[in-house]
């Protein structure tokens, strides 16, 4: 009993702070981040007890945050080796070519819910391969995110940060420098023609050197891949990494990027590595659905305290969790050309994303398929996409994949029919043939740039349209509602509405999500209450709502006293009206951008600015989950369920009609249906159709799918349940609930974990490259197993 006292002390020594939320919810709240970072004091036995039982009743597969730790990098045992995966690449200089890299070491061995997979985690964690550079490139350190998809559809998320050391080791560096001249020598006596055909485009060459290597005018990056034995340093690749299940992506971003830090290159203050690398293996769990975690990851300088980082889940009865931050996705690429992505994905097109940063490609994989919700691409899936596996580009079957801009594959791809290729870094979108426009289009991203606006995300404005009273100005397919030939009466009556309907998508409550000033309000879009039978009166209210309080004197640019019923910036860096009375709620929501620019907007610290990208995914996903829910919000009235046992129907499945699809096409928009008709045979829609019908049987129907089918009956609660179709846009209404639940976790932490502290009894000093670390440390799945 008492060696289990002593590995529980050691393991998580966690602090359940929401257990009396009800009596101690204030305390909760009002800690500062100076008492957060401190060492928190040893539990008492009774609730060190019950913190064991709650490590042996979670199952280790979903409840540690990190499955393996790995080291990647040249072997200097085996020495230079040819990346045989990457190519014929003896045309390139040999700081150009690629390498062959090694898993060095990963700790712990293994677990035996993901077999450590070596070649595919290198392959990964090194996706260009083992490079060497000198001083005159950037080898700042880069970090980027990389996803494996298994048999089982469930996908495994990887974090990997690359630098570059210094190499003292003589043979390498004479390796490298025989390698170059071997290559001039090579290309000096013609031997290289085909490389020589590529390389003097602009003109006549030089046999004596080749031309990249004499003028750096006009190709700057050439003069770098020449190697001075002599005078330059050489500097090799390595990476750091971790492999989890939960794509807590900016957790591991700032362990991977603080750890590498905190390596000790002189004598100084500050703990072992393997002390951080333990805590983030073995004592950082995940938080369980609608619950917080408090975890602590390493400075960015050895002598300061771990930093406090609150991890959060959404409950079952929320969006999935997002980590990546859709703000990045519409920076990049912007709304026109993001709706053009989310149109070729739903359709199941082949989709090449193409980047020189392997970060890029994967937020912008994550960030349109989880856009999906509450469907699910089932489809191959590989925002980075190693050399190893460039031929299934070839795989004439729907994918995701994303492409580094500099390897040759990039550089071939053709103009298939079927094909969506985006260059993310010139924001440039080649769509496929005869691609159908998204139902609302033009509504759907004036909503969307709403939101943005509000959070004042800067992106390329140039394809959004055009702004008025709030609402954009309708055109193409999505002003065709009505016929050209309705008599006037009609015309004039629907005129009306349509009045009445930009009305509503400009009135905004903006509420408070709580009390704390901590905290950020949340927005809601509360469309006005009105009969159709009162449009005249539209006019009217508009007009009493010009003229409610203080918004006269902020636009003509006057200060309003303390006090008075005036509009109030918050705190906050998105500027957001605290007075509700005092919001003009005709002012259109890039209007309140700009006028929430004119104050001076405070910098975010790393952390604050990683809960706002939560806030902005809440928000942007809730619209988009919004639009899924009015396409098909009467979709279970056309299912057509089956008259047999389970067994049965599961092996003729793919034979049977499971939806009415001509029948629920003859009820919707003439001009959404070349959209829809495509979408209904996609295999995303006949698995929502399957979990459907699967429903009838199970005792626990698809998570999705229940969350889906709650968001429909909220739907209908407020349209009737004999609503069949909609043709008129409505913006979401039911983001605000989410948004409370999201501050209410950030304040109340469930679970609180314990700082790193030092497992070693003697560590090194420092060190001139990273290390292998301790494995008699580390190897820990013993110590953790004995609380089982």
């Amino acid at each position: 009993m008492t060696t289990r006292e002593n590995v529980a002390s050691r393991l998580s020594k966690l602090m359940l702070s929401n257990a009396s939320s009800n009596s101690n919810g204030s305390s909760n709240t009002t800690a500062t981040a100076a008492t957060m970072s401190m060492v928190q004091s040893p539990t008492s036995p009774g609730e060190q007890s019950e913190l064991n039982q709650l490590k042996r009743d979670a199952d280790p597969q979903f409840s540690r945050f990190a499955d393996y730790f790995v080291i990647c990098g040249l072997d200097l045992d085996t020495g230079l080796e040819p990346d045989r995966f990457a190519g014929d690449n003896l045309h390139c200089s040999p700081l150009d070519r690629a390498y062959k890299s090694k898993p060095l070491a990963h700790y712990p061995e293994n677990v035996p819910w993901n077999p450590f997979d070596a070649h595919g985690i290198c392959m990964l964690s090194l996706p260009h391969g083992l490079r060497f550079r000198t001083q005159k490139h950037n080898i700042e350190p880069k970090f980027h995110s990389f996803a494996t998809t298994r048999e089982d559809g469930k996908r495994c998320y990887g974090f990997s940060l690359v630098f570059y050391e210094e190499i003292r080791n003589r043979n390498i560096c004479g390796a490298i420098h025989t390698l170059q001249s071997m290559f001039i020598t090579e290309l000096s006596n013609g031997q290289q023609t085909h490389s020589l055909s590529r390389i003097k485009q602009d003109g006549p060459v030089s046999r004596s050197l080749p031309r990249h290597f004499k003028v750096a005018g006009q190709a700057p990056q050439s003069a770098q891949s020449y190697y001075d034995i002599s005078k330059d340093k050489l500097y090799v690749a390595k990476s750091i990494s971790l492999i989890c299940q939960a794509p807590y992506a900016f957790a591991a971003q700032m362990f991977l990027k603080n750890l590498y830090r905190c390596l000790p290159r002189q004598p100084g203050a500050g703990i072992s590595l393997e002390s951080y690398v333990y805590n983030i293996l073995y004592e950082v769990m995940l938080p369980q659905p609608g619950k917080s975690i408090r975890v602590y990851l390493p400075p960015a300088e050895p002598h300061l305290p771990a930093i406090a980082l609150i991890l959060q889940r959404p409950s079952l009865a929320e969006l999935p969790l997002l980590d990546f931050p859709l703000r990045l996705l519409f920076s990049y690429l912007g709304v026109e050309c993001v709706i053009q992505l989310l149109t070729c994905v739903l359709l199941e097109s082949q989709v090449l994303l193409r980047s020189t940063d392997y970060q890029r490609l994967m937020i912008v994989g994550e960030c349109i398929t989880s856009l999906l919700f509450p469907f699910t691409w089932p489809h191959v899936y590989a925002p980075i996409l190693p050399a190893a596996l460039h031929h299934f580009l070839d795989a004439p079957v729907p994918f995701v994949m994303g492409l580094h801009a500099g390897c040759e594959a990039a550089h071939k791809i053709g103009s298939e029919a079927a094909l969506c290729f985006v260059d993310i870094d010139k924001k440039h979108i080649q769509l496929p043939e005869e691609l159908p426009i998204f139902p609302h289009k033009l509504d759907f991203m004036t909503e969307i740039i709403s939101v943005l606006d509000k959070f004042e995300i800067e992106r390329d404005r140039a394809q959004e349209p055009s702004l008025k009273n709030g609402y954009g100005l309708r055109g193409g397919a999505d002003a065709m509602i009505s016929s050209c030939t309705l008599p006037n009466g009609l015309q004039a009556a629907r005129r009306s509405k349509e009045r009445f309907q930009q009305l509503q998508e400009t009135v905004y409550t903006l509420s408070s999500a709580g009390g704390s000033p901590a905290q950020l309000p949340g927005v809601d879009y509360q469309p006005l209450v009105a009969h159709p039978s009162k449009i005249d009166h539209v006019p009217r209210i508009a007009d009493f709502l010009r003229r409610k309080g203080g918004m006269r004197a902020a636009q003509g640019g006057g200060c309003s006293p303390v006090g008075s019923p005036t509009l109030s910036l918050s705190s906050s860096p998105v500027g957001i009206y605290h007075d509700v009375d005092a919001v003009d709620a005709t002012l259109p929501p890039s209007r309140m951008g700009s006028l929430s620019r004119r104050a001076e907007k405070p910098t975010l610290s790393a952390v604050d600015q990683y809960y706002q990208d939560l806030r902005i995914n809440n928000c942007l996903r809730e619209i988009f989950l919004n639009r899924f829910a009015h396409m098909f919000h009467a979709y279970e009235y056309f299912v057509i369920y089956p008259n047999q046992a389970k067994d049965e129907w599961l092996s003729n499945r793919e034979t049977l009609q499971n939806f009415d699809k001509s029948s629920f096409l003859s009820d919707q928009p003439e001009h959404h249906r070349a959209f829809l008709s495509r979408f209904l045979e996609s295999q995303m829609f006949a698995t929502l159709i399957d979990n459907k019908i699967l429903a009838m049987w199970e005792p626990l129907p698809d998570e999705q799918l229940q969350l889906f089918d709650q968001r429909i009956k909220l739907l209908r609660r407020r349209h009737g349940e004999n609503m069949i179709c909609a043709t008129s846009y409505e913006p979401c209404v039911l983001g605000q609930d989410s948004q409370q639940c999201f501050e209410k976790r950030l304040n109340c932490v469930d679970i609180e974990v314990t700082p790193p502290s030092e497992i070693l009894s003697n560590r090194a000093a420092y060190f001139r490259s990273f290390p292998l670390l301790e494995k008699g440390v580390l190897n820990q799945e013993c110590a953790s197993s004995s609380l089982n």
